[in-house]
């Protein structure tokens, strides 16, 4: 079966905008998914340093605690 000029030119266009609007949805995805993960990681940095900044904090306060008890245990004199 032939098709005419005119509905050659609609099947190219109907073609074109199919594959139009997967490269729009694949690039949407891909700009999402990017988004996602740079949240993801700045999260995750975010993180590692809160729980350094507490180990700091903890190791200072057991250092406190262990001069209390070495100071605890001098005899007076």
């Amino acid at each position: 079966m032939y098709f005419s000029e005119s509905e050659e030119w609609l099947v190219v266009l109907a073609a074109s905008v199919i594959i139009i609007g997967l490269l729009i949805k694949s690039y949407r995805d891909y700009k999402s998914m990017t988004a996602e993960m740079n949240k993801k990681i700045k999260r995750q940095k975010d993180d590692e340093a809160y729980i350094k900044k507490l180990k700091d904090v903890v190791d200072k306060k057991n250092e406190q605690l262990q001069k209390m008890i070495e100071n605890q245990k001098k005899p007076l004199g």
